[in-house]
């Protein structure tokens, strides 16, 4: 019978994709951060017409809402290399025998929770910015 540890033996991720996903979306995001800076310093004076005016285009909805899933899938990659790098029964074991015992189960509630929050945040963000 398989295991919880059956499934993070085979990983789909590989170290280049990883490697690749984070740089990008931080290119991404660092792209966006730089568009809304000159937006503010270059656009005077900001009054709440001009703010609103940017705000509801839609290429600032469309760009917010794909530099928050570049977020996301910069988070996500972050946070998923800190679980399977640490919470393996190897990892944990070193601190107790029962620990390692539950590294699996804690790796995949772990995945579950930073998941769920992740989505439920990107939909409120959707929610947000298009409604």
């Amino acid at each position: 019978s398989r295991g919880l540890g059956d499934v993070y033996k085979r990983q789909p991720m590989k170290g280049s994709t990883i490697w690749y996903l984070q740089r990008w979306s931080a290119v991404f995001i660092f792209i966006y951060i730089t568009l809304v800076t000159f937006f503010i310093f270059f656009t005077q004076p900001i009054t709440f017409d001009v703010w609103n005016t940017f705000t509801q285009s839609l290429i600032f909805k469309l760009a917010t809402s794909l530099t928050f899933l570049s977020i996301l899938v910069h988070a996500y990659l972050g946070l998923w290399t800190i679980g399977t790098d640490y919470l393996t029964p190897r990892t944990l074991g070193f601190l107790s025998l029962n620990l390692s015992k539950i590294a699996d189960s804690s790796r995949l509630i772990y995945n579950i929770i930073f998941s769920a929050l992740g989505l439920f945040l990107y939909f409120y963000l959707l929610f947000l910015l298009w409604i």
